[in-house]
């Protein structure tokens, strides 16, 4: 070779091959996380679906207070959930101080266009009742 001819490349460089190698790994690495937060959004995604679509529908009661009415009545006085235009029949049962049924009535709830609704259920007792509970609540065909 004379002195004025360019330096060739030598054919193999371990430093070049080891920065390929690196820079393509990030991409790879890069793909997985892609895939990784497609598949969390999706399964997120679905997860809030299938709830939503599980309570659709559904009937709930939420209790709200009580009055007594003298020794052998207490007054239930509760919320419920419904769609709208759904009667319902809600069992509504009294207790005495050591949570022992002492009252229990089936009280009717007409259909609404409201959702939610609330009932006031007079239940007569066999003993004083000191508390009362909507046990549930269901669709009357």
């Amino acid at each position: 070779m004379s002195p004025d001819a360019p330096e060739t490349e030598p054919a193999w460089d371990p430093e070049r091959e080891e920065a390929e190698h690196e820079a393509k790994a990030g991409r790879g690495q890069r793909r997985w996380w892609l895939l990784g937060g497609g598949f969390v959004v999706v399964a997120t995604a679905l997860t809030i679906w299938f709830g939503l679509s599980s309570t659709e529908g559904a009937v709930t009661s939420t209790d709200i207070g009580f009055e007594r009415n003298g020794e052998r009545e207490i007054v239930m006085i509760f919320d419920v959930t419904r769609p709208p235009g759904t009667a319902l029949s809600c069992t509504v049962t009294a207790m005495d101080d050591q949570y022992g049924r002492v009252g229990t009535k089936e009280q009717a709830v007409p259909a609404s266009e409201e959702r939610t609704t609330r009932v006031r259920a007079a239940v007569r007792t066999t003993t004083t009742a000191v508390t009362a509970t909507v046990k549930d609540c269901a669709a009357v065909d």
